[in-house]
């Protein structure tokens, strides 16, 4: 009996390490990513290096994500748009890629806080603020309706 469960331990581990393994993304060049991610990249993070590149199977086509040199981390859909871009620790997200709405909402409702990340989602954006503050917004600074089984758009965080 002893050494069935040996067994069976055996084989969820090397299940599970080969689940990650197959989940993992795939290292890749510079030179491999969409034209328009390095473009972003090179107009945002001007100067700022890539320390490592990776591709992976999302849900809806290649996703590929890219950590800098300075710590900032941004992911990317297949056609190279973004889908999220986290600064390097203490910084802001670049200004010009924050919707003009959320850019003021966050102005003029939490002064003295900057953006220190961005992620586009289906309806708007989530964004979370220097102090770890987190919103779900609209592009027009609406908080997001909630989804179903889901939390509303307002702050989250400091409860």
């Amino acid at each position: 009996m002893k050494m069935r469960k040996k067994i069976s331990l055996m084989l969820v581990a090397f299940m599970a390490s080969f689940s990650a393994v197959a989940y993992a993304g795939t290292t890749i060049n510079q030179s491999e990513l969409p034209k328009a991610a390095t473009a972003f990249l090179s107009k945002y993070f001007p100067g700022d290096n890539i320390r490592k590149a990776e591709k992976d199977q999302g849900r809806r086509g290649m996703e590929y994500e890219v950590d800098l040199a300075s710590g900032a981390e941004i992911d990317f859909m297949s056609d190279g748009n973004w889908k999220e871009v986290k600064a390097a620790k203490g910084k802001a997200v670049p200004s010009a890629i924050v919707p003009s709405a959320i850019a003021k909402y966050v102005d003029s409702n939490f002064s003295g806080l900057f953006i220190t990340e961005i992620a586009r989602k289906r309806g708007g954006y989530e964004v979370e603020l220097s102090n770890g503050t987190e919103l779900k917004l609209t592009e027009d600074a609406k908080p997001m309706p909630a989804r179903e089984g889901g939390r509303n758009g307002g702050p989250r965080g400091n409860r």
